[in-house]
């Protein structure tokens, strides 16, 4: 049901909802509303994850044919994207039908077959509503995405993107739908996956790979150390900052000295502490250093490949992109891939899926949005089963390596994490991450995972 508020000379769209929400409102008699009736599908609370969720529309003409091929007549509504579209043949039933020979005076004179219509089936997805909520509001005022995944079998337990959209305006029925197309032509693209579809350079937590590639490669160990400056001048034609430069820079600018932890250079570092301080000279060193050695050059790329950039994580319940990763063709190249900029384009269902990785002990799965697919009778046709897809190529002790590390990054006083983790209740992994956009404000990330007591400890 659709209510408005009406009066002389204006209209004022207020929502839409179910006949027994309509009539709860109309029960408590407020007056001056009008209410009208249509039938369609209804997503509650305007489509909780309306990207993966998708919507409904009608059969395009370039669609007919083929539809008619399936059974369909024509006039159906189906899905065109998310899971609305992956799961149309489930959600649609069957149709049935019957075919007969049928004389020229309209007499039938033989059925050479018969299919009997079956019901549609119910598809039940992965996401936590609560949790889906919760992730929706975090980025409601920004454009950007949250991805939450079960950390031992991939389970999408949130997929939220900003800004979203009200699936109910594509049914032409509903009277509120007036927005249709400023959304649909909305330059913020609220149509958009942002969590799948969208590609973006990863910034310093892309360093995770560079601290695997290093580690792997035996030119670096959890001890190795290097000395962080403001400055890097590996590079023949260029100077390269620390971030902690461009904040000693705005100190100085309103007249302060450069002497806290976030204005002054890091000075000496092991590994682990180069992760934890996101210190760019040494992770712009580990990339300097892999190039230029015999046969590493494309080290970091192919890391970055094994961890599950550069290619679809294979979710097929909704659309996603692949991402970009290639082979540095040059010392510059190769020097901006190692703290994930250059060419570097990732989506944050691969980050999560990465970060999914590394608090598991290394296996990548398959992310799934589905849980199971339930006829009106009998058993499931589809239950959740977690698949294994890859699996990291880190040593044991590597990986121990890099667990650690990205705990001191959310734990320890210095960690770049560490004052946006405090006040929560329960220990974390993560590393935080900014990305140049190349036009206007820089991209923000976060990914980490939560430990219990056993994780972090090794204690029951």
């Amino acid at each position: 049901n659709q209510i408005d508020a009406s009066g002389p000379g204006w209209y004022l769209p207020m929502c839409e909802g179910t006949r027994e929400e309509a009539q709860r409102l109309i029960s408590l008699n407020p007056g001056g509303l009008v209410v009208q009736s249509y039938q369609s599908r209804y997503y509650h609370r305007t489509g909780i994850a309306a990207q993966a969720v998708g919507y409904t529309l009608a059969i395009s003409p370039e669609q007919l044919t083929e539809y008619r091929r399936k059974g369909y007549n024509g006039s159906e509504r189906i899905g065109q994207s998310g899971i609305e579209r992956w799961a149309e043949d489930y959600l649609s039933g069957k149709h049935g039908g019957i075919l007969r020979v049928v004389a020229p005076s309209g007499q039938i004179i033989a059925t050479l077959g018969e299919s009997r219509p079956e019901p549609a089936s119910s598809i039940y997805l992965t996401i936590d509503s609560n949790l889906q909520l919760y992730a929706e509001a975090a980025v409601r005022f920004y454009r950007g995405a949250v991805v939450v995944l079960d950390f031992d079998s991939c389970r999408v337990l949130a997929l939220s993107s900003s800004p979203d959209f009200d699936p109910n305006y594509f049914e032409p029925a509903n009277p509120n739908n007036m927005g249709l197309g400023n959304m649909v032509n909305n330059p913020r693209q609220p149509l958009l996956n942002r969590a799948s579809q969208g590609q973006y350079p990863l910034g310093s937590v892309f360093k995770i790979v560079t601290f695997a590639a290093g580690m792997e490669s035996g030119l670096y160990a959890k001890e190795t150390t290097y000395d962080c400056q403001y400055e890097f001048r590996r590079l023949p034609d260029r100077v390269l900052y620390d971030w902690t430069y461009d904040y000693c820079q705005q100190a100085l600018a309103r007249g302060e000295a450069c002497n806290t932890s976030t204005t002054r250079p890091s000075g000496v570092l092991d590994l682990q502490q180069g992760l934890m301080r996101s210190c760019n000279p040494y992770f712009w060193e580990i990339g300097w250093d892999l190039y230029t050695n015999w046969e590493r050059g494309t080290d970091i790329a192919n890391m970055a490949r094994a961890f599950g950039f550069g290619s679809p994580t294979g979710i097929s319940q909704i659309d996603e992109a692949s991402g970009q990763i290639l082979d540095p063709n040059n010392i510059t190249d190769a020097v901006n891939q190692s703290i994930g900029q250059g060419d570097v384009q990732v989506t944050p269902l691969q980050v999560a899926r990465m970060m999914e990785a590394i608090a598991n002990g290394g296996t990548l799965h398959r992310p799934q949005i589905v849980e199971r697919i339930q006829p009106v009778e009998g058993d499931p046709q589809i239950i959740f089963r977690p698949e294994a897809n890859g699996t990291l190529p880190l040593r044991t002790e590597n990986l121990q390596v890099l667990q650690e590390a990205l705990f001191m990054v959310t734990n320890f006083n210095l960690g770049t994490a560490r004052n946006n983790i405090r006040g929560i209740q329960f220990d974390t992994a993560g590393k935080t991450g900014t990305a140049e956009s190349g036009s206007g404000l820089p991209h923000a990330w976060f990914a980490g995972y939560t430990l219990n007591e056993f994780e972090r400890t090794g204690k029951p």
